[in-house]
């Protein structure tokens, strides 16, 4: 009984097609650069604010920046508007959305004005939900209806 097998005498090596491989590359790679954003942004954090504590990491986009003390004074872009139980407060930070949305719908094609816009929301973390969704809903009616919410993360 011979145990010993025949050499194959056709050592060929077959070709690996990675075409399709590098497609998915590209795709992959043309993705990534889509989100990729350089830029950070630079916040001012109002007096008498502490943020509250997250683990996942995002970047935050310019634009709008909205924020709540420990308080419930608002912040508009580093400017004090109010307190946010004053009817009057709710009212002109309403008017200042709108004004704003407004004009960022003047820079956008007609497709992209249907569109909800971006807000960076900064809240106390002794916040109560309800002054929490209060603003939120204020934002929504004026066309914001994406937030970026910002927390304090490890550095």
């Amino acid at each position: 009984m011979n145990l010993r097998r025949k050499k194959n005498k056709n050592n060929t090596v077959e070709e690996i097609d990675i075409t399709s491989l590098l497609d998915i590359l590209v795709i992959l790679l043309v993705f990534l650069l889509q989100n990729f954003t350089d830029s950070e942004l630079s916040v001012d954090i109002a007096k008498e604010l502490s943020l509250p504590f997250a683990m996942q990491r995002g970047t935050a986009q310019g634009g709008i920046v909205l924020q709540v003390n420990s308080k419930n004074i608002i912040f508009y872009n580093k400017n004090l508007l109010g307190f946010l139980n004053s009817p009057k407060t709710i009212e002109r930070l309403s008017r200042l959305l709108q004004a704003r949305g407004q004009e960022m719908d003047k820079k956008l094609d007609p497709a992209a004005q249907k569109a909800p816009k971006l807000i960076n929301l900064i809240f106390d973390k002794a916040l109560e939900y309800q002054e929490i969704d209060k603003v939120l809903e204020i934002a929504a009616e004026s066309g914001f209806g994406r937030y970026k919410l910002i927390v304090q993360g490890d550095e």
